[in-house]
């Protein structure tokens, strides 16, 4: 017995490292998310509306209504949400949106029962530090959606004029929630400036005298925030902000 039992022993070493390897092994496979849809409000070199219809940007005002209809997939939002906006904008804004996908059957309206879902408002609108002009309509905007994303389920937070850092931490803090959930929702806006063929929100105390020279330290690119959203079916991101670069000679 005693024989056996240390071949035994020694067998079970080498299944022992086996089972390990493989646990750590699926420790490093990335769980699946659903990818994230960025939703622009306007056309890359084109500027939006601090205050139209509603009192604040167009194309909030459009995800607001599109969100109070009685049914909405995914399927349908982009070609909704692009001419809802521009109609609104008298063709002012033309929304840059993602390519309809017909089979895309979610539901966004209702919302289904026993989902997780949820959501976060990002607005800078006090620009008085950095000697900007300020977006009124832009906080204005921050409570409406946030409302109209929570009558269609979602558990929504709002942060406004929050500075750089407290930007990131509270899009690191939004990742982690939203990996519990099954969908998730930023909307953004704030002055925006499109540089590189990237888009940054500016942050209410940025050195508006460094022009582009201070846009990687200090804006937030958008793509960041796209990286937040991290739910099993569905992830968007809604940015209301401008896309052209007041900073170029």
């Amino acid at each position: 017995m005693a024989a056996c039992d240390r071949t035994v022993r020694a067998l079970s070493r080498p299944l022992r490292g086996i089972a390990i390897a493989a646990a750590a092994m699926l420790l490093l496979v990335p769980v699946s998310y659903a990818e994230t849809l960025v939703f622009h409000a306007s056309q890359s070199g084109h500027q939006t509306l601090d205050a139209g219809e509603g009192g604040g940007n167009p194309f909030a005002s459009a995800l607001i209504e599109l969100l109070a209809r009685p049914s909405l997939t995914l399927a349908q939002l982009p070609a909704a949400l692009r001419d809802l906006t521009a109609a609104k904008s008298r063709n002012f804004q033309t929304p840059d949106v993602p390519a309809a996908r017909p089979g895309q059957t979610y539901p966004l309206v209702p919302p289904t029962a026993g989902e997780r879902r949820v959501a976060l408002v990002v607005v800078v609108s006090d620009y008085t530090v950095s000697g900007a002009q300020s977006l009124p309509g832009a906080r204005h905007d921050a409570e409406r959606v946030a409302a109209a994303l929570k009558r269609s389920g979602f558990d929504a937070e709002v942060a406004v004029d929050l500075g750089l850092q407290s930007m990131r931490d509270t899009l690191a803090e939004f990742a982690r929630r939203s990996r519990a959930a099954d969908a998730a929702v930023i909307y953004t806006t704030g002055h925006g400036v499109e540089f590189d063929s990237a888009v940054y929100v500016l942050p209410g105390n940025y050195p508006i005298a460094q022009r582009s020279a201070a846009i990687r330290t200090h804006a937030l690119p958008l793509t960041e925030i796209a990286r937040a959203p991290a739910a099993k079916k569905i992830n968007l991101v809604f940015y209301g902000g401008c896309r052209d670069n007041p900073f170029a000679e």
